[in-house]
């Protein structure tokens, strides 16, 4: 029975024509893609821009803990920790972790 039913299949060629069925089907249905440069997708709410951690001429870190970019990552994927500095003991240090 089952290499009848291969003949049959084969013979007829149903997958051809279940995959030409499939694409007729879909040469009607709206298209999915963007065209990327001129037309944008929807961004998540939490988007506000790019973020980049800015540093002081001299080399030191600009961030002061005051933990914006960890509340402002869509993929809430920053997590800051601060602490004390010994150098200066009004500015906190952070630890980033991205």
């Amino acid at each position: 029975m089952g290499a009848l039913t291969r003949t049959f299949r084969s013979f007829l060629l149903t997958e051809l024509v279940g995959g030409m069925a499939a694409t007729f089907r879909m040469m009607f249905q709206p298209k999915v893609t963007l065209n990327y440069p001129y037309e944008k997708g929807p961004l998540s709410p939490r988007f506000r821009g790019e973020h980049a951690l800015r540093r002081y001429p001299n080399g030191e870190e600009r961030c002061i803990a005051c933990k914006l970019c960890e509340a402002t990552c869509p993929a809430e994927a920053i997590t800051i920790e601060a602490e004390e500095r010994d150098d200066a003991p009004a500015e906190p240090r952070a630890t980033i972790l991205i």
